[in-house]
């Protein structure tokens, strides 16, 4: 597994990191499975997990089955956005971006992962408001001057993540940017101008791989039909043209791709092992 150096935070981490979304919604104690699927994740080269306090269960699992672990891989989590579960087992989603808010929301992400530091805390989401105006990166600030937090970062997209960048405080960038939505792409250039680790979510664009044109937004459909066709990809399957498409660019410091299936794990570890696209697939799939 190619490791890359993630900014100005010297990390080195995984090319192909695992995204802890969807393990959130398997209950803890029905977890084996995803307890499997995280060590052999580990086993196989990946050693960046991010996750969230928004994703119910996450932040536990990873505690429960690999916080034994914890010297091998890097965690990063998220705060601000969260997911409290009420005593009739409803979830319900917080959102408060204050460094008030965010302190205890350290603190429990602590708790739950069972260590006294976390390698990257990125605020989850905030409007451009939030950002600007509140003092979240504050909280999060001072949670580095304690020691809790080893790096400061966002999760955002569009306005927000070009605020980010010119704000010039934050360690890391978590954005969207894949093969049929490549908007992105300035703002992961000026972030490279301030040595920013790239951390990029999305990386596979899902609903790409539909077998028929949804009804409704068929946009990322259609635009796959012509920049994944087999005359761009030839034979290669269109996951692994879209990990590989990404890692073309050095700029790209890890992508983080969610499963709960050990199999769709091993077919992406195997993509991103296989390394870069060939210069003339590349250009096969610009022209298209």
């Amino acid at each position: 597994m190619e490791q890359r150096r993630l900014g100005r935070t010297e990390l080195q981490v995984s090319a192909l990191g695992f995204g802890a979304w969807e393990i959130g919604w398997t209950p803890v104690a029905e977890g084996e499975a995803v307890g499997r699927l995280l060590n052999h994740a580990l086993d196989s080269g990946i050693n960046f997990v991010d996750s969230s306090a928004a994703y119910r269960w996450s932040e536990e699992l990873i505690a429960k089955h690999i916080g034994h672990r914890r010297h091998e891989f890097l965690f990063a989590t998220k705060c601000g956005s969260g997911r409290v579960q009420q005593p009739d087992g409803e979830w319900v989603q917080t959102l408060d971006y204050s460094a008030a808010a965010i302190a205890p929301q350290i603190e429990r992400s602590l708790q739950r992962l069972q260590t006294d530091y976390i390698d990257i805390m990125q605020l989850h989401s905030p409007s451009l408001d939030d950002l600007v105006n509140g003092d979240g990166l504050d909280g999060l600030q001072r949670a580095q001057e304690q020691g809790k937090i080893r790096f400061v970062s966002l999760s955002a997209d569009d306005e927000a993540a070009q605020q980010a960048v010119e704000m010039g405080a934050f360690d890391t960038l978590q954005l969207s940017y894949n093969i049929l939505h490549q908007e992105a792409a300035q703002i992961i250039a000026a972030a490279r101008a301030k040595d920013m680790g790239i951390i990029i979510k999305e990386p596979i664009a899902t609903a790409m791989y539909e077998a028929a044109r949804p009804e409704g937004d068929a946009s990322k459909w259609d635009l796959a039909q012509q920049r994944l066709a087999p005359a761009a990809i030839g034979d290669l399957p269109r996951v692994e043209a879209s990990l590989r498409w990404l890692f073309n660019n050095a700029d790209v410091h890890t992508a983080i791709v969610g499963t709960t299936n050990i199999d769709h794990l091993n077919e992406n570890v195997a993509s991103t092992e296989r390394g870069m696209l060939s210069a003339a697939t590349c250009a096969a799939i610009a022209a298209a």
